[in-house]
């Protein structure tokens, strides 16, 4: 990972771990400095070009269109529920575990990025004309504070990094005149190493990595598209967090980035790109789930699909209690695109299906469903957990609206009680709309407002990681 990831790598985390648990209903395209975001106009040539292609089958209606309003407990929160019918397919449950990436896929990605599996081990250390790059890169950022605070930084947090740079450059030049004018690489082992290997001597590091020796890795580089680029697999050993992922980026991910721009290829042909290398990068079927812009940069983000049905994808709130999962990401693979190249790619918390049922599973009567999403609401749906609670207690509060206008069956990820790293994938019912208050209506993202398991009734609360 390249310093400039190294020194974002904090603020990164923070956002993960804050997460919206609202994910988009369909492709959108955004601008990541001013937080606007437009639905895609060309909707239809975005389903044409997934990964995924419609079944034929377009499966059993369970329930006619719906249209039915009514209030939570508290009164403050009103329920409108407009939707299609609804339409299921027949599915069997499906058992699976968290995979390990081996050496094998690590080759299959240097292959498909570099043309070659005879590549370099990553250099522990920078060369003095690195480091020199390194030192003006955050001289640079120092000196235009306004420059962070447009790329999202608030005032304090613009300070905290100025202050980050400046420790970094003095750490920088300490390990200057040992630095090797020339890169001194050597051919990979295609050997995993305690995370501690891949250091950068460059950047002091005399802390205990005891624990973060519990992650191993393979760390290799090559050329892409002209550019020193890495291929870089974890696979954590611990239940305290399983960041096991595979990562593909250039040495500088920024070059070629213009904030103020727009890319060269449009959503269509990103999407084209990214397609492509998919089938590269790894098998099965997948489908894109997200799709935003920032400048001239295209971020697309896939989810694996099983028996044609996508699987939900969610943030996970991190927490010490590993019951249901709360530590494994839900699988997804996210490319980011400069113009018509690809920067990076990131495949995070890749399972391995172990078996299937043999019969389709059990579901539920909708009418069973309903009233199980219903009574969630009532109760769980507030202003708080809209996001629209106010601080000030003297204020009036204005009536809310949960606006249901979409019921999708999908998959998603439940760990098997009493069970170490044993997942299913059960059919779910996924109540999707968004949310308004007087004449705020949140347009940008879809809520996945209640998640229900259509097996059994019961409410599946993704931001545990269930």
């Amino acid at each position: 990972m390249n310093l400039t990831r190294y020194a974002c790598f904090g603020v990164l985390m923070v956002l993960i771990l804050t997460g919206c648990q609202a994910t988009p209903n369909q492709d959108v395209i955004a601008n990541k400095n001013d937080q606007q975001v437009n639905q895609n106009e060309s909707g239809t040539s975005i389903e044409e070009s997934n990964s995924v292609e419609e079944s034929a089958d377009d499966g059993t209606v369970v329930s006619e269109a719906i249209s039915e309003t009514f209030s939570s407990d508290d009164g403050n929160v009103t329920i409108s529920v407009q939707t299609d019918a609804v339409k299921v397919h027949s599915v069997p449950i499906v058992q699976a575990e968290a995979k390990d990436i081996s050496v094998d896929d690590v080759k299959r990605w240097a292959k498909a990025f570099y043309g070659t599996e005879d590549v370099y081990e990553a250099t522990k250390q920078m060369t003095k004309s690195e480091i020199e790059e390194a030192i003006l890169w955050r001289q640079q950022k120092i000196n235009d504070r306004e420059s962070l605070i447009e790329e999202g930084y608030s005032e304090a947090d613009a300070d905290t990094m100025i202050e980050y740079y400046k420790e970094q450059i003095e750490s920088l030049k300490a390990s200057y005149q040992k630095a090797p004018d020339d890169d001194e690489r050597k051919k990979t082992d295609w050997a995993f190493h305690p995370l501690s290997y891949y250091d950068d001597d460059s950047m002091e590091n005399n802390g205990d990595t005891s624990n973060t020796d519990k992650t191993q890795t393979l760390k290799v580089q090559g050329e892409s598209d002209g550019q020193k680029a890495y291929v870089s697999a974890s696979n954590r050993e611990t239940a305290d967090y399983q960041l096991h992922s595979l990562m593909f980026y250039w040495n500088d991910e920024e070059e070629g980035w213009m904030a103020g721009g727009s890319s060269s290829v449009n959503q269509e042909e990103a999407i084209r790109i990214t397609d492509e290398k998919l089938k590269a990068l790894v098998d099965g079927k997948w489908k894109v789930n997200t799709v935003w812009s920032n400048g001239n940069q295209w971020h697309i983000q896939y989810v694996p699909v099983i028996n044609e049905l996508p699987c939900l994808y969610s943030d996970i709130n991190y927490t010490s209690d590993d019951a249901y999962a709360a530590n494994l990401e839900y699988e997804q693979i996210d490319f980011t695109l400069t113009d018509d190249k690809i920067v990076a790619v990131e495949w995070e918390s890749p399972m391995k299906i172990t078996s299937t049922d043999s019969q389709p599973a059990e579901i539920l009567p909708f009418d069973d469903i309903y009233t199980a999403f219903k009574n969630y609401m009532q109760v769980k749906c507030t202003l708080n957990s809209l996001g629209l609670a106010s601080e000030d207690e003297t204020e009036g509060t204005e009536q809310a609206f949960a606006n249901v206008n979409d019921i999708s069956q999908m998959y998603c990820r439940v760990k098997v009680k009493n069970a170490e790293n044993t997942f299913q994938y059960v059919p779910v019912y996924v109540f999707s709309g968004y949310v308004s208050q007087g004449d705020y209506k949140e347009d940008d993202w879809v809520n996945h407002f209640c998640v229900v398991n259509a097996t059994d009734g019961t409410i599946i609360n993704t931001w545990l990681g269930y």
